[in-house]
């Protein structure tokens, strides 16, 4: 990505580095200033959207999810870690059976969008479904008629590839360089004017807030502006908090899903479905390349458990269409560490492909919601996948905090696997030991129908 002088990019966290122009940080919030306004008296929806989510299904059976997404975007080029070959994430892709997949495409990208068509095409697939994150840039902020220009350039090279488009990333980041909601608006109607003019089929994803924060989500999704969209997508990173089964504000993250979930339904602005274009826990010791410090960033193995747990949550909430990992490659946060001459696929890489194997396209059945044999704190998700003329009953159990032991029965069917996908050898029949850590049960019988 190009570096605006006013929004410099960290190419190792491959993000915009913290805004230090106190200057452009006052200009924006004085601009900003009757946005802040106009949102707060919004607030007074929360009690609302409250009630009408105690009256609505926490979790909902769904048939043929497609939850399961994976981000694939171009890494920056910087000292420190190798540039994976497109041709060996596609391999990859192919490993973990990935059918749908995220790629952001920035606004800034020189060369007419060149480097970014070819990855798109080099990963299309006819069955792998791509949207794309738009990334804007304070430049084509600033200069609608540049923002057209470009977009008359890039949507003709991509159609037929691309279905879906995520407009904009973290307007509620200054960072980003977005100044305020308005400016998203205009942004959004822009990409709409254009899309209708050439890609009258192209859907335009709306929203782009990232973590939960409620004003804006509110903002986005009450307003009186003709922007309108055809499904709404959140970054809702819930890393800050630590397992997704905690709280922040008295919301976990399936409480966040349904929040969400419970105002897209009831706005007017925005129809369609809800996706989760960002999610991950960045890692320890990787020093530069991690996009945030602290107490936040977790080992490898508590990376793989998390990831597991919030896809089965996502998943089992049933109100989510897709939600990717960021990223596919990454040496702070990523499946894959690049940082050495040979890549290094981390545990939530081997959890990713068995979770995606076993509930891509799944059919969910139940979800205990931490109350499994009447034990707090552990859960467990039942799903049922047809393939082959043969139905598979999958099962996953997971303790939020520590270990217990839970009744189980198994047939001659019956196999148990870890979370990297290894086979379970049981020695007690009757018993089974959940952790932190997702185990999975599953039981096949012919389909007679």
């Amino acid at each position: 990505m190009n570096d605006h002088p006013s929004y410099p990019w960290d190419p190792f966290s491959d993000q915009p580095r913290i805004m230090r122009d106190k200057k452009l940080k006052r200009k924006i919030y004085f601009r900003a200033a009757g946005y802040f306004i106009k949102s707060a008296f919004l607030l007074p929806l929360i009690p609302i959207i409250i009630i009408i989510l105690t009256l609505r299904k926490q979790w909902m059976k769904t048939k043929n999810n497609r939850c399961i997404g994976l981000s694939v975007h171009i890494e920056s080029t910087c000292e420190g870690k190798t540039i994976i070959p497109t041709s060996e994430l596609k391999k990859m892709l192919d490993d973990l059976n990935v059918k749908q997949i995220l790629i952001r495409v920035p606004l800034s990208a020189p060369d007419n969008f060149k480097q970014y068509i070819q990855h798109i095409n080099a990963l299309s697939s006819p069955n792998r479904e791509i949207a794309i994150n738009l990334i804007q840039d304070r430049s084509v902020l600033d200069d609608p008629h540049k923002l057209k220009q470009k977009l008359r350039t890039l949507l003709p090279q991509i159609q037929g590839n691309v279905e879906y488009i995520h407009v904009g990333n973290a307007y509620n980041r200054r960072k980003w360089a977005f100044y305020h909601i308005g400016e998203y608006l205009r942004f959004f109607n822009s990409i709409r004017a254009v899309t209708k003019e050439i890609s009258p089929n192209t859907k335009l994803i709306g929203g782009s807030v990232i973590d939960f924060e409620i004003p804006p989500f509110l903002e986005s999704l009450f307003h009186f502006n003709k922007a309108h969209f055809d499904g709404y997508h959140s970054h809702l990173y819930v890393d800050r908090r630590g397992a997704p089964e905690n709280k922040q504000a008295g919301f976990d993250f399936l409480k966040k899903i349904n929040f969400i979930s419970t105002m897209h339904s009831c706005s007017w602005k925005s129809t369609g479905e809800l996706w989760i274009s960002e999610i991950n826990w960045p890692l320890k010791n990787t020093d530069k390349f991690s996009p945030c410090k602290g107490s936040v960033l977790v080992d490898p193995q508590t990376q793989a458990d998390y990831l597991t747990r919030a896809y089965l949550i996502a998943i089992a909430s049933g109100k989510i269409r897709t939600c990717y990992w960021h990223q596919l490659v990454a040496p702070g946060y990523g499946l894959v560490d690049n940082r050495k001459k040979t890549p290094e696929k981390r545990p939530s890489y081997h959890a990713f492909k068995t979770l995606n194997t076993l509930f891509n396209n799944a059919e969910i059945i139940h979800f205990d919601n931490g109350n499994h044999q009447g034990i707090k704190g552990i859960y467990s998700i039942t799903a049922l996948l047809k393939k082959e003329n043969k139905i598979t009953t999958i099962q996953a159990y997971w303790s939020k905090n520590g270990k217990h032991t839970i009744s189980i029965s198994t047939t001659p069917s019956t196999k148990w696997i870890n979370q990297d996908g290894s086979p379970i050898t049981l020695t007690d029949q009757s018993t089974i030991e959940v952790s932190s850590t997702v185990i999975y049960k599953t039981s096949t019988k012919n389909n007679l129908n």
